[in-house]
């Protein structure tokens, strides 16, 4: 015990101990062999991985080759991959997929945290602050439906990167204030280049997220606009868009390669932006504030955070003198407008069409649940006379408790085994739009997914197109995406004619 009592005195123990405690608290649930990972997006996950894992078998990565009855399927040309390559390091240990998917999980938990921590202390300067904004960024309710309800493993994932955006940003900005900084350091400060890391891990991670943290990033640097007359700013936002863009390079460019030179699903109008899904999950306004037993996902804010929200006209005149004033109302603005744009009040059908590719406005809880933790923490320290170590675990086991009760909108699954998804579903007449591994069909090419009587009854084998001559297919071997095998008895006409077709089914 006394041990216990002299670890919490360390500062740098005592913040890891309270931010492993939480994020325990919050994966409990994926220590069960029951705990559903399959349900909405989480079976696409766990068959994308799959498909990953053989592709690297194969020497590659961007399509699942046994995928659509052996057709293909191009995942990882479309989707950001970061999520479907870091879970199997797991599997290099042994785990299953699932296993890997929930191990992937509670590391995003716990990085988040602690990220969200480095963040909030870096601005405000206060231990207790970084902490409480931590324990709030780890049990924000909308985490568990991530988690456990839609099982959105590459939205959870986001949530790491985005405290190392903002700091990047606040970094970047904070410069001016500094009254020595040289030309050396301006350039070597790695801490200038965390915009870069969040940014890039943000890009291959989650591409929706990515674009409205890129709408409240541009927001910020509109409001420091006045900074920007220090060339030394302007300078390191440029390298850093520079580092994006060119460390990122392998997933966009082969992107904006299909976008250009071939018709896919994902592209026509419609397709990833519905505005009937859009208005459908509108949130109505009770919703933030508590769940009823019948209802499916979990939006609310969270008791005490709304509780913390309360007291922003009284810590707002304290706040006043504060260095980290202005980036106080950035963040409690963009945290507000963040709320009402999911609500049914908020007129996102007439918004342009590449924004309501965010599909359901409720994504936009990430984001309040990020400036939210941060204002929420700053408001209770702001306002009492002391925070310390025993009000902070007071606080956090409070959060935990008035979180149990959410957890019964967790869903389980018995006799679960993913071996009847390897190495791919098949698939037939009897699949539904939404299939698993390939979640809507819609990074087929457009001429396969018009022709879907094809992929449900294509062969394995080559074939040439011109019945009028005699050819012979002999010793047939299809590996992946590798294809050999001997013709004979080719006429000319026939030889070209069948290349051409080989061609395009590789």
């Amino acid at each position: 015990m006394q041990k216990i009592k002299e670890l919490l005195k360390d500062e740098k123990y005592f913040v890891i101990l309270i931010i492993l405690i939480a994020s325990i608290f919050v994966c409990i649930p994926l220590m069960s062999k029951n705990a559903d990972m399959t349900y909405d997006d989480g079976i696409q996950h766990i068959c994308r991985l799959m498909g990953t894992y053989q592709s690297l078998q194969e020497g590659q990565t961007k399509i699942m080759s046994n995928f659509c009855n052996g057709f293909g399927y191009s995942w990882n040309i479309f989707y950001s991959p970061l999520t479907a390559i870091l879970p199997l390091i797991f599997k290099i240990i042994g785990f299953s997929f699932t296993g890997c998917i929930k191990l992937f999980m509670f590391a995003n938990v716990f990085l988040s945290g602690y990220f969200m921590y480095i963040c909030t202390k870096k601005i405000t300067k206060k231990t207790n602050i970084a902490v409480l904004s931590a324990i709030f960024y780890i049990l924000a309710p909308y985490r568990l439906t991530d988690m456990y309800i839609r099982n959105a493993l590459a939205e959870l994932a986001s949530f790491v990167f985005l405290p190392l955006i903002f700091l990047g940003l606040y970094n970047i900005f904070k410069i001016r204030d500094e009254k020595e900084y040289s030309k050396s350091v301006d350039i070597l400060n790695k801490e200038n280049y965390i915009l870069a890391i969040g940014s890039i891990g943000l890009i291959l991670t989650h591409t929706v997220i990515t674009m409205y943290t890129g709408i409240f990033s541009l927001i910020y640097v509109l409001i420091n606009v006045k900074r920007l007359k220090d060339k030394r700013i302007i300078k390191l936002l440029i390298i850093n868009i520079l580092l994006i863009l060119v460390i990122t390079s392998f997933f966009w460019v082969p992107l904006l390669e299909h976008k250009i030179m071939a018709n896919y699903e994902v592209f026509k109008p419609g397709r990833m932006e519905r505005t009937e899904v859009l208005v459908a999950y509108k949130l109505d306004f009770y919703r933030l504030f508590f769940t009823k037993s019948t209802d499916y996902m979990i939006y609310e804010i969270g008791i005490i955070t709304i509780i913390s929200l309360l007291l922003t006209p009284l810590a707002v005149k304290k706040i006043k003198e504060k260095e980290y004033y202005k980036i106080y109302l950035f963040m409690l603005i963009s945290g507000i407008a963040s709320i009402i744009m999911t609500l049914k009040i908020f007129p996102f059908e007439y918004m342009p069409s590449i924004l309501k590719m965010i599909q359901f406005t409720f994504r936009l809880l990430e984001f309040s649940s990020f400036f939210f933790s941060i204002i929420s923490a700053i408001n209770i320290v702001t306002l009492s006379k002391k925070i310390e170590t025993k009000e902070v675990i007071i606080l956090l086991v409070a959060i935990m408790v008035l979180t149990i009760p959410l957890k019964s909108h967790l869903r389980t699954l018995e006799n679960y085994d993913e071996s009847k998804l390897w190495p791919a579903v098949e698939v037939n007449e009897n699949t539904g739009r939404v299939h698993a591994g390939l979640a809507s069909f819609e990074y087929l090419p457009t001429k396969a997914f018009e022709n879907r009587s094809y992929i449900e009854t294509r062969g394995q084998n080559v074939i040439a197109l011109n019945e009028n001559s005699s050819c012979q297919i002999e010793n047939e071997v299809k590996n992946g995406v590798k294809m050999s095998f001997d013709v004979k008895y080719v006429l000319e006409e026939t030889r070209n004619r069948t290349a051409i077709y080989i061609l395009f089914r590789l």
